[in-house]
């Protein structure tokens, strides 16, 4: 008998049975991959239907969205936009709270026609914005003629039918969404809610229905039980004050058992990337991390900085592990996903191709181009040239629709990427053979002898074994080549959070320090003077392995790769160049473009692994 065709015969039935696990209903009528594929897409956009937007004078629609994201032009402020690589998926999510209302008001739309609303939207000042947006945010009553059933009901069944009109599966797949936009004392609380359909809440649920996410996560588990099932996902986590990974609830108790379960089932994932900054760690939290300062933008309230801690994604899964010590189930074992949150209707996150996002305080073109370049954005009191054209959600799917895109968040099979469409994989197992990444056919073997990035490693066979992890990054095709991949451990031993970075693989023929332990930088080729640079350094491909040599079976833990690109130009530094402005001093001309899997998570005996969304 062929040994190999044995084997490979018993690893397809591994393979299949724990693809069919999943239990995802695949459209039959539809090509599809087992092995899954990389589908590209924002689950967080912003159109003129949100009342921020249409303060800054966003007059584009959710056809426009679709649209973008497709990669057909569009018209923002008056100037035609079009991404260069179309997007594979996107949800509109647009703030619940009084959703659409501000953009009826300025049209004198029915039924605020004959009221003295519209006067104040357009009034010196816009009075009428100014109402409706601290309202939104801060309360601390609904504005009750603004937000009437009916009112909601209609605005919310034109954020369905939109969806509906646009969705091709196979081809481009859209999700019904809307943002949960809590924000007390100006710290970022927000949740965006996605469903997959076909069936969706009678209304969404706001900040004007409840400022604490514990009530949000009840509407979504009373949905759940009448078959409408979500994900909600937090996001600028960077500019929550501390709040998004507190050791508290929304009312100041300690986190107990029942808060981290109804929250794990209902928060799978997190937005770690964004045009407000990258929420991963901090150089303060990471200092040993010489790549922890990327896109960073601190929460500034009333001119003092916010608090970090509980602020940022790495340290929030240390201490999702240390809750789960005292109450058994961890709050916070999120997968990452990277999105906008563009307030124009485009997802122009390519960094050569940038459009603004913001409305009128930062469209970058004509004569505002020096504006942009040089004056700060009163909201988020930063540089406008701070802000990032970031970022997009990458996930492995074996087809691209919903059914099969959803599936892959909820198993957290995901990654965030700062804008490019590279793709990244990651396993983890404990019987991976040494060099089975290089093998042709390797992802099959991995599916079958352990977990993709988002799942749980099984307990160790026996007291020797160690995990062993699988990494593989393929470039942008229209982007810079690679300079390494890196892989995170975060892990809780001895009552006391630890985290380490490592470099698996690099690009050239650089020594890792012996003293350090750390790889060279990979150098740059940017021409700053033409906003250029040449794919002369790095790969285009790399893959390796990597062994916890240091593992503790007693320890939980948690890991992911950071894949990180050569240097290239910052938006700002294409801008100034092609309309002969001075280059910025206020950001870096360039940086190193980025993408995070969703992490692999140990978890020792006694604790629970979040549920998917089952009650």
């Amino acid at each position: 008998m062929n040994s190999r065709v044995t084997q490979q015969t018993l690893l397809g039935a591994a393979l299949t049975l724990a693809l069919t696990q999943t239990a995802v209903a695949l459209d039959r009528s539809l090509p599809s991959n087992p092995l899954r594929n990389a589908y590209f897409g924002d689950l967080h956009l912003h159109t003129s239907h949100s009342y921020d937007a249409a303060w800054g004078d966003t007059r584009t629609t959710r056809a426009d969205a679709y649209r973008h994201a497709q990669g057909f032009p569009v018209v923002y402020l008056g100037r035609t936009v079009q991404r260069k690589a179309p997007l594979d998926f996107l949800a509109v999510a647009d703030h619940a709270e009084y959703l659409g209302v501000a953009l009826q008001l300025i049209n004198r739309e029915h039924p605020f026609e004959e009221t003295g609303w519209p006067d104040e939207m357009v009034a010196e000042g816009r009075p009428g914005f100014t109402r409706i947006m601290r309202n939104a945010f801060y309360g601390p009553e609904p504005i009750a003629e603004l937000n009437t059933d009916a009112i909601k009901r209609n605005n919310w069944q034109q954020v369905i039918d939109a969806a509906e009109q646009f969705n091709d599966p196979g081809r481009f797949t859209t999700f019904v969404a809307f943002e949960w936009s809590n924000t007390p004392d100006g710290s970022h609380f927000h949740r965006v809610a996605v469903f997959p359909g076909p069936n969706y809440p009678e209304l969404p649920f706001s900040a004007l229905d409840s400022r604490h996410p514990e009530d949000l996560w009840r509407y979504a588990d009373n949905n759940r039980a009448n078959g409408i099932d979500s994900v909600l996902i937090p996001h600028n986590m960077n500019l929550s004050n501390g709040m998004q990974f507190a050791y508290t609830d929304s009312y100041g108790k300690p986190i107990d058992r029942d808060f981290a379960t109804i929250k794990a089932r209902n928060e799978r994932l997190v937005e770690v990337t964004q045009i407000k900054g990258t929420s991963e760690t901090h150089p303060e939290l990471s200092p040993d991390d010489e790549f922890a300062g990327f896109e960073v933008l601190d929460h500034n309230v009333q001119g003092e900085r916010g608090e970090i801690h509980g602020s940022y994604a790495r340290e929030g899964y240390a201490r999702g592990m240390e809750i789960a010590e005292r109450t058994g189930v961890n709050p916070y074992a999120y997968g990452l996903v990277g999105s906008s949150d563009y307030h124009s209707s485009t997802a122009a996150t390519e960094e050569d191709n940038h459009t603004g996002a913001l409305g009128n305080s930062d469209f970058p073109f004509g004569a505002n181009v020096q504006k942009i370049l040089t004056t700060t954005n009163a909201v988020l009191r930063a540089p406008v040239a701070a802000l990032a054209a970031s970022g997009i959600a990458g996930i492995w799917a074996e087809q691209n629709t919903r059914e099969a895109l959803f599936a892959a968040m909820k198993r957290r099979e995901v990654f965030a990427t700062s804008g490019p469409r590279l793709q990244v994989r990651l396993f983890g197992g404990w019987s991976y053979p040494v060099g089975l990444v290089y093998r042709h056919g390797w992802v099959g073997e991995a599916y079958a002898g352990g977990v993709p990035m988002g799942g749980d490693l099984a307990p160790p066979p026996n007291a020797a074994a160690r995990p062993r992890f699988l990494v593989q990054a393929l470039k942008d095709p229209d982007g810079g080549n690679l300079d390494r991949i890196q892989i995170v451990k975060v892990w809780r031993e001895a009552g006391q959070s630890h985290e380490r970075v490592f470099d698996v693989v690099w690009a050239g023929t650089r020594k890792r320090d012996a003293k350090t332990g750390k790889v060279p930088d990979i150098g740059s080729s940017v021409d700053v003077t033409t906003a250029s640079y040449r794919n002369t350094i790095g790969a285009a491909q790399l893959a390796g392995e990597w062994e916890d040599t240091e593992f503790n079976p007693h320890a939980p833990a948690v890991y992911y790769a950071r894949v990180i690109e050569i240097p290239t130009p910052r938006w700002p530094t294409y801008l100034a160049v092609r309309n002969n402005q001075p280059i910025p001093d206020s950001v870096p001309p360039t940086h190193q473009e980025r993408a995070w899997t969703s992490p692999i998570f140990f978890n020792i005996d006694g604790q629970e692994s979040p549920p998917r969304g089952n009650r």
